[in-house]
Order: structure tokens, then C-alpha cells, then sequence
């Protein structure tokens, strides 16, 4: 392993969070699904909870320090018909328990699909109640009283599958582009930029570097991919013309900047290569890389 390949996995390494933050939101978790099925003063006691599976960046070994929630599906069951109610009725109801156990930590989330919940000093955990949905999904609120559907099921299967096609470890490689959206202005969605890495992980090459330089060289003239578990359609839809054209232009410049840092390793010259690849992913590389 040469310098620049030992230089990026310290700094994988220094951007995961620690494992005791995963167990700590856990343990929390635990707590509240025991919790739920106690007797609930809202007006929706026909959901029955049903039990909970951790999903998200966690699950997938991407998640990065100070800025990954912990994301865990409550799954619940309901007699009547779901998709005739409005889905804030399953919100408020997850909600209200949360709170009653946790003494307010827990409150919607700002488009109303999730309720978040958090501790002093502990990593924020995302509850996304959902309702089972046939064989190849669940219902979740969708925002503004919708429901939505997912399927992680499929989204995990397609992972696993777009790892074992790339050259180099691709959950370490994420949770850079990740640090790297964190560090210029964090406008791409969490699940946006994984699929984004996983839809090209066989064009990546074999090393760090040279894989940092091909993602920007493929999406610097367009953000779109789509949703692999076929049900969010375009993943990039959320972005407005501004946005898009802020990112493009954030891409091609990090391009550059990455031939830069190549152009350094090639001639030998590791300070220059960290202090490039520094301008692109954030003070995170140049603290573990110091000579």
C-alpha cells in the first residue's frame, strides 16, 4: 500500500464513528420498542407495533462522525385501510409514546416523516414508523400526510451487490464523499450520495484516488440516479436549478483539484498530494496525514 492509499484509509478511519455510538442508539432503541406497547392516549390505537430493524448509513457501514443519525424502522400493523389515512395519524402516534418515554426528546422532523429523537452528547436516532405492505415494501409517511413507500429489502440486496462489483472498499469510499458533501455546504441527500457511489462502483478503479477523480469526472455534467429499490424514481428530484448548478460547479472544480493531487503523487510530492486532497475533503485528511 503506498503513502496516499495509507493516507485516505486514516482518514476513513478518523470520519467512522465509533461502535459505542451505534450500541449506546441501540440500547435507547431497545428501551422504546418495549416501551410502545403500552396503552397510548392518542386516538390511533390500531396500531399494534410489530418490532424494529436498524437500516440506513449504520446498516451499511457508511454512516460518518458528528453527522449520520441513527436510522431505525418501527414497523406496525394496521387492520383498517392505511392508505386511505393520513399518515400523520402513525407519526403522532409513534410521537407521543416517544416523548412520554423520553421525557421530550422526541419531535417530528421538519418534513414530517420521521421522528427524531436525542440525547445530550449521543448520536440522534431517526424513527420512520412504517406498515407493512404486501411482500415487497412498507408504507411510511411520505411528508405532508402522504405515505410513500420503501423497500429495504431491495436496497440492501442491491449494496451488497455494487460492493462486491468495485475494486475497493466501497463503504470506506462513501463515508469520504460523504465528509467531502459535509465539508462544501452538505446540499446532497444522504441516500442520494450512496447510491451515486454504488451506481458506479465497478468504473472506480482500484484506488482511492484515482476512484475520487472518476466519481467527479461521471457526475460532473449530471446528479440524476435512480431510486435501486424502484420506488423514489429520481433521486436528485429534491435539488432546485440553483442547487444542481452549485453542486455541478463544486464537482468540476474538485476535479480539478484531484487531477492536482495526482499530478503530486505521480511526481513524488506527498505534501502537495495531502494538501490537495485536503482542499477536497476537509481538515479530516490533513490532521491524520501530518509528516
Amino acid at each position: 500500500m503506498d503513502q496516499i492509499d495509507s493516507a485516505f484509509c486514516r482518514f476513513y478511519e478518523a470520519i467512522t464513528p465509533p461502535d459505542s455510538c451505534l450500541q449506546l442508539a441501540l440500547s435507547r432503541v431497545r428501551e422504546f420498542a418495549t416501551h410502545l406497547p403500552d396503552t397510548s392516549r392518542t386516538n390511533a390505537p390500531k396500531y399494534t407495533f410489530l418490532g424494529y430493524r436498524l437500516m440506513g448509513s449504520y446498516s451499511r457501514g457508511t454512516a460518518i462522525r458528528q453527522s449520520s443519525d441513527v436510522d431505525v424502522l418501527f414497523v406496525f400493523t394496521d387492520p383498517d385501510s392505511s392508505r386511505a389515512d393520513d399518515s400523520l395519524s402513525l407519526l403522532t402516534h409513534l410521537e407521543e409514546r416517544l416523548r412520554e418515554f423520553s421525557g421530550g426528546a422526541a419531535q417530528f422532523s421538519r418534513l414530517r416523516e420521521v421522528v427524531s429523537v436525542s440525547f445530550p452528547g449521543e448520536v440522534s436516532i431517526d424513527i420512520l414508523p412504517c406498515i407493512k405492505s404486501g411482500k415487497d415494501g412498507y408504507l411510511f409517511p411520505g411528508g405532508s400526510g402522504r405515505w410513500a413507500m420503501t423497500d429495504p429489502d431491495s436496497q440492501n440486496s442491491y449494496f451488497t451487490e455494487r460492493r462486491d462489483a468495485a475494486g475497493i472498499d466501497l463503504s470506506k469510499f462513501t463515508r469520504g464523499i460523504k465528509q467531502w458533501n459535509v465539508e462544501n455546504g452538505g446540499a446532497l441527500r444522504s441516500y442520494h450520495l450512496e447510491v451515486m457511489v454504488a451506481a458506479v462502483a465497478d468504473k472506480l478503479g482500484d484506488d482511492y484516488a484515482s476512484a475520487t477523480t472518476r466519481f467527479y469526472e461521471i457526475y460532473a455534467n449530471g446528479l440524476s440516479v435512480q431510486d435501486p429499490a424502484g420506488q423514489q424514481g429520481d433521486l436528485s428530484a429534491y435539488l432546485t436549478t440553483r442547487q444542481r448548478e452549485s453542486v455541478s460547479t463544486l464537482i468540476k472544480n474538485c476535479g480539478r483539484t484531484a487531477h492536482l493531487a495526482i499530478s503530486a503523487q505521480n511526481d513524488r510530492r506527498y505534501a502537495q498530494a495531502v494538501d490537495a486532497w485536503t482542499k477536497i475533503y476537509g481538515t479530516s485528511f490533513s490532521s491524520t496525514n501530518k509528516q
